[in-house]
């Protein structure tokens, strides 16, 4: 039987930070409120972090999940 070596290794140098902004999506009278999530610096290539949404609860009507790009979009026009 062959045994498998695991090495795990951590760059304990922060590669970035990120900054954390509170929105919310009301649909139908309910709210659903998100993180928007803005990673600052670039990668070792130059490029910037792409910016992410989470959402605070699992629950969040799919209708409301396909606004992500809008969310992000209004985000980067008022940037």
């Amino acid at each position: 039987m062959e045994e498998n070596q695991l090495k795990v290794s951590i760059n304990k140098v922060p590669s970035f930070t990120e900054i954390w902004y509170e929105g919310a999506v009301e649909l139908n009278g309910e709210e659903h409120k998100f993180w928007l999530i803005h990673p600052q610096g670039v990668d070792s290539n130059g490029n910037e972090y792409e910016v992410d949404v989470r959402w605070f609860f699992q629950r969040v009507p799919r209708e409301v999940r396909a606004m992500v790009p809008y969310i992000i979009d209004a985000f980067k026009q008022k940037t």
